[in-house]
């Protein structure tokens, strides 16, 4: 007899969930969010407070979560929070850290096999740092971050116009910079 397989909960529903109180619910978006906000906040330059962005995200989350409507994609929302909790983070003087200390923690952090893809990955993300946030952003959501144009509207709001500008301007000054 074959086991069945369980299919995790969607977003929307967990979303749901949480809009009629279930803690739970909590728990399983934290779970499946904390890493990529964790590493969106790192693209944005964030630097060691980073893990606060995330928990301040979390914690923005579930006191707006009757604010949601589920006939959007809950990822756009959430994006948008961390984005917005970082922006604010970035605006105020409590965030000091540079970028390059912050490569410096994710070289040390993440050890692979290939020591070239650890020097790409490197100069990459040199030259992210040296780009714009207006720019910075939706280059990280489009490419490392997998966002489509649509998403990246709703998470940065945007018109989707805009949205191919920045890219297509981010990726000249990396050509420029690098």
């Amino acid at each position: 007899m074959a086991m069945a397989r369980l299919t995790p909960p969607s977003d929307t529903s967990l979303a749901i969930s949480l809009q009629k109180g279930d803690m739970k619910a909590l728990t399983q978006i934290i779970d499946r969010y904390q890493s990529p906000l964790l590493r969106y906040a790192n693209y944005l330059g964030i630097g060691h407070d980073d893990e606060d962005i995330v928990q301040d995200t979390f914690i923005k989350v579930y006191k707006n979560i009757n604010s949601y409507d589920p006939r959007r994609q809950f990822s756009s929302w959430i994006y948008r929070i961390a984005h917005n909790t970082a922006i604010s983070a970035l605006r105020s003087s409590r965030f000091t850290l540079p970028w390059e200390d912050y490569l410096d923690r994710i070289i040390k952090q993440s050890p692979t096999d290939n020591i070239d893809k650890d020097l790409q990955k490197d100069h990459v993300k040199k030259c992210l740092a040296g780009l714009p946030l207006r720019y910075r952003a939706p280059l990280s959501l489009y490419y490392l971050e997998d966002k489509s144009y649509a998403e990246i509207m709703d998470i940065l709001r945007l018109p989707m116009g805009t949205v191919s500008a920045r890219i297509n301007r981010a990726k000249q000054q990396m050509r420029e910079l690098c």
